[in-house]
């Protein structure tokens, strides 16, 4: 990793230096107990694993974002998953469901600042069985695309571990692009949601602990554990105003490694722990504070939405400037008619 001395690199200069090494691998995420206060996530990848938008097979199983990334539930049902786990106040089945449908859909929301959409969605595959290896993090890529497992940490805490199979064969990018370089798929993922009993979850403090996972099921790390930052204009002397701006817009849709005016920076966790930084993908915290409380149904912030945008590019007009674009050409061209209308003129006999 390069010192902040040197100022950012282009994207492509951290991921060249993993250039040649996209073999079968297995990623797990790295662990950290915390108090009963907040939560705790941890690293899956780094910005080379995508969801292939064509359609793939993988091990005889599907494995794309074509028809929409499926998941299935230990137990195969909301109810029998949420018994899973010791709860504060149980929920209802639907406030359950709920949730786990909030933290779904948080990944596929329009970005509010560029107007941006995805191209990700999200299916209940409750008739896929999870597969699983058993043991807290371990991973068994078949089952549903994303497997959601209560599995027993051995501790109490709020903690999670994501576990991702990454093929080392180029995707299509949502774009258009094919055979994309840098990049590899997703064969499957293993999400673990600790269910030791002594750990009572609340059904906040679940949707945000598994939001924040599904940023690793879909190919995001954690941002604070320093080195490989992607962002615009970063500034140790001014992390909240640089740490929070929007760059969604910047990223080239048919390159987004080599998108112009972004570099890779090293940000200190120090910095992403400035009041007002509120980025789900912190695994100190998940992004819970002043301008993202742990309510929030949809806690995506703007770096959040612009590595979304990195490893799923649109190249669409956003809707609401589409709109606006369309109106304004409607009513110019209604002004000129007027203006330039031909003269009728009447004649009696």
């Amino acid at each position: 990793m390069h010192d902040k001395a040197e100022g950012p690199r282009g994207p492509s200069a951290f991921l060249n230096d993993w250039g040649g090494r996209m073999i079968r691998v297995n990623l797990l995420v790295t662990l950290f107990f915390i108090p009963l206060a907040s939560a705790s996530g941890g690293v899956v990848d780094f910005l080379q694993a995508r969801w292939d938008a064509a359609p793939r097979i993988i091990d005889g199983d599907e494995r794309s974002l074509d028809g929409g990334i499926r998941y299935s539930v230990s137990g195969g049902s909301y109810e029998a998953f949420r018994d899973s786990f010791t709860w504060a106040v149980v929920p209802d089945v639907i406030t359950f469901q709920n949730a786990i449908n909030d933290s779904f859909s948080a990944w596929t929301a329009v970005d509010p600042v560029s107007g941006l959409h995805t191209d990700i969605s999200f299916l209940a595959d409750f008739e896929t069985p999870v597969a699983t290896l058993g043991g807290f993090g371990r991973l068994d890529p078949r089952g549903a695309e994303i497997d959601l497992i209560a599995s027993n940490s051995g501790q109490a805490g709020y903690r999670a571990l994501t576990a991702v199979s990454r093929i080392g064969m180029p995707v299509a990018l949502t774009s258009g692009v094919e055979d994309y370089q840098p990049s590899a798929a997703i064969g499957g993922v293993d999400l673990h949601l600790n269910n030791h009993p002594s750990t009572p979850y609340t059904i906040d403090i679940f949707r945000r602990l598994l939001t924040h996972e599904i940023g690793h099921a879909i190919g995001l790390g954690d941002v604070d554990f320093g080195g490989a930052f992607i962002d615009d204009n970063y500034d140790p002397d001014d992390p909240l105003q640089t740490l929070t701006n929007s760059w969604a817009l910047l990223v080239d849709p048919f390159d987004p490694v080599g998108s112009i005016g972004l570099g890779v920076f090293d940000v200190p966790s120090t910095d992403l722990q400035t009041y007002g930084v509120d980025i789900l993908m912190e695994s100190n915290g998940l992004g819970i504070g002043p301008t993202n409380p742990i309510s929030e149904r949809f806690p995506l912030r703007n770096d959040d939405y612009a590595m979304r945008q990195f490893l799923y590019p649109v190249v669409a007009v956003p809707e609401s400037r589409c709109w606006l674009i369309v109106y304004v050409i409607q009513m110019l061209l209604i002004r000129l008619w007027w203006w330039r209308r031909p003269s009728t003129i009447f004649s009696s006999s």
